[in-house]
Parts: structure tokens; sequence; C-alpha cells
């Protein structure tokens, strides 16, 4: 089904919270950045109808951490697989985005001399952009292993997991979570945080831990449904 073997790849997964606390501490510190938040008050609401006529503070809690613009990644963990079996993780959990980005790179760079393709799940609608944008927002260039102007599908060193799910049926769901319950995986949605706790873990409960902890779990469910894909007969 795959092409790429199994110890070439690299899997992994981030985790982003919006910028600030909420829409009210960013609209104080950085005045433009909140009037640009509030101009797409429509584009969130027909995105997420369930959020029509809530405050911008609710808004920007619950979607920033989704738009790159809005967002800061804390959280970025990688597995691979050795020749033997083995599987090795690395782990950046940092308040400074930028520290931790330019940890990032140096992994990616490495893997990419060493002919690795990215893994993940919705990677090249959401992880891979959201790392290429937060690159040069903070002024650093992007590995190029990541998508840049110009980067032609067929070219893209990335294995998707929800597409692999959703075998060419893009209309079908393929979230993670359903895919591990499909293939008998422990799904990683379950423990101290999940997805739609992160942003109020981290400004509210100082929870860069257990973040980590939870995105690791993510990268290892990967790391399971994908050994599962390769053992097919």
């Amino acid at each position: 089904m795959i092409d790429v073997p199994l110890n070439k790849l690299l899997f992994f997964d981030l985790e982003t919270v919006g910028v600030e606390k909420d829409y009210t501490t960013l609209n104080n510190k950085n005045p433009e950045m909140g009037r640009l938040f509030e101009s797409y008050r429509n584009w969130f609401e027909k995105r997420y109808p369930e959020d029509v006529g809530k405050d911008l503070d609710e808004i920007f809690t619950n979607h920033a951490a989704l738009v790159s613009d809005f967002s800061k990644i804390i959280v970025a963990s990688f597995s691979f697989i050795t020749p033997k079996g083995e599987i090795h993780t690395t782990t950046f959990a940092e308040d400074d985005e930028k520290k931790l980005l330019l940890g990032v790179k140096d992994l990616l760079n490495k893997v990419l001399k060493l002919d690795f393709y990215l893994c993940g799940h919705n990677i090249k609608g959401f992880d891979m952009p959201m790392l290429s944008k937060r690159f040069v927002v903070n002024g650093i260039k992007p590995p190029k292993i990541l998508p840049s102007l110009g980067t032609k599908p067929w070219d893209l060193k990335a294995v998707d997991t929800k597409e692999l799910w959703q075998f060419g049926s893009f209309n079908s769901p393929a979230s993670l979570d359903l895919m591990c319950v499909a293939l008998n995986v422990d799904s990683p949605k379950t423990g101290e945080v999940s997805g739609n706790m992160v942003h109020d873990t981290y400004w509210n409960a100082n929870g860069l831990t257990p973040i980590a902890d939870y995105c690791e779990r993510d990268v290892k469910v990967l790391v399971d449904v994908m050994k599962k894909i390769y053992e097919l007969k």
C-alpha cells in the first residue's frame, strides 16, 4: 500500500495554542492583530456555526490555535522505528516558540539527509503548513522537507494517514480517533488532556507537561496504526 519503508517514516504531531490567553489580551498587546482577528469573526462563525453570537474571547480560546497567524506551537513530538523495531521519540516542549522551532529545524534537516518522509494525521492540511508559517513568523527559513511555494504534491515527502484512511473519498470521515477504533488501536483521546483542552490547560493551568504527554500519545498511536497497515498480508 505504501512504497516508503516503515523505518523511513518520521511520525510527528504538533500541539498549538492561541498566541495569547484570550482575545482581550491579544487586543491589548497587539491592537492591529486584535483588529484583524475581529475582522475574521464572520469567517470563524461560518466555519464553526456553534460559535455564532459568542463573544470574541470565547471564539479566540476555542479556535485561534487552529489558525497559524493567531497561534503558536508549544509542543512538537517525533518518533521513528529503527530497522531492529525499536521506537525512538524526541519531544520539544517550550513556551519560547522560536527555541522550539530551532530544535525542530535541526531534527528535520537531519532526517531529510537520511531520506525520511514525514508521517502524521492531516499533516498536509495542518501540521506542515503550520510549521512552515510559524518558521517564517519567527524569522527562520523553513527546512527543505516542508512545502514551499511551487512544491508539487507528488514531490512532498509526506505520508498523511488521513488521506490514507479516506482511500480517495475525501468526503468520508477520517479522524485519528475513528481510525484507531476501527483498527482496534488504543485511542489517544483519553487521559488528562484532550485536543479541545490544550489552550485552556496551557494558559490557565501551566500544563505544558500534560500537553507534551498527550502529544506523545498521538504519535504513539500513529506508529501503532501504521505498523498494523504495514503488516497486512
